[in-house]
């Protein structure tokens, strides 16, 4: 059977025509909205929201640690649980096993990440020098601080532990986990299945980002129009959308110009 063709300009032109008409909708609607709520004193107060933030900052920065300690700890108690168990287990547990190592690791990681972003995201509500300077807000905001950098401690620790652990139950693999070549000297050490696992899980998260970077691009220039936000972060998400494209074009030609020298 014949294949029919498609004609990507006739396409791309339909699809563009599409996400204009959704797009002159949407702001039609946001912005009568906007309207709306400004006229009826209803609306987002950023101000109001940043107070109240800087009031319970370092309790909330406590609470985030104080989690991030008891989640990371408990996936910490399992992985290492998992990892005594592959030493005297079967081929066929050991392929389960190593899956449940992969999965707790990954929830732990997460959790790391997390705690780090949620902990950055809500210091940065007190982080002016605005507000540092009045009323006696130096003392609560050194105090955040302190706990701030205390999670951040724990979590660059769990991680060490966590390349420990695995490093312990798997000999083969090499690293310094304190070394920024840690990755690289990581991925020398793994075999063929674990490097495909590893390229293709970056590719994923290539085009995972590669997709949600131009939707963040239009939310920071749409929250910049309504809500003042500032150029900086439509400046920031750009940055890092061009990083992400230059360096992957960089290493394919790379890797091209390598592969066609060996051969």
């Amino acid at each position: 059977m014949k294949e029919k063709k498609v004609n990507s300009y006739k396409r791309s032109l339909k699809i563009i025509a599409v996400a204009a008409a959704i797009g002159g909708v949407a702001g039609g609607i946001s912005g009568g909205l906007y309207e709306a709520t400004k006229a009826s004193g209803i609306g987002i107060d950023m101000a109001g929201i940043t107070a109240l933030i800087q009031s319970v900052m370092t309790p909330l920065l406590g609470i985030i640690f104080a989690a991030s300690v008891i989640l990371g700890e408990t996936s910490y108690r399992r992985l290492k649980a998992t990892c005594e168990k592959q030493q005297t287990a079967e081929d066929e547990e050991c392929d389960r096993l190593e899956y449940e190592e992969e999965k707790e690791g990954a929830f732990g990681m997460n959790v790391s990440v997390v705690s780090q972003v949620l902990s950055i995201l809500v210091l940065t509500f007190g982080y002016s020098m605005k507000y540092i300077t009045s009323d006696g807000h130096a003392f609560c905001f050194l105090a955040a601080c302190i706990v701030f950098i205390a999670c951040f401690i724990y979590e660059y620790f769990w991680q060490i532990r966590y390349v420990k652990l695995l490093q312990k139950t798997h000999p083969e693999k090499k690293g310094e986990p304190s070394s920024l070549k840690f990755q690289e000297q990581w991925l020398e050490s793994c075999d063929e299945a674990e490097k495909e696992i590893i390229y293709r899980s970056a590719y994923k998260a290539y085009m995972t980002v590669n997709r949600t970077v131009p939707v963040l691009l239009v939310g920071t220039m749409v929250a910049n129009l309504y809500f003042d936000t500032g150029m900086f972060a439509v400046v920031v998400v750009s940055v890092i959308w061009l990083l992400m494209q230059f360096t992957y074009s960089h290493y394919c030609v790379k890797l091209r110009k390598t592969r066609a020298l060996v051969r």
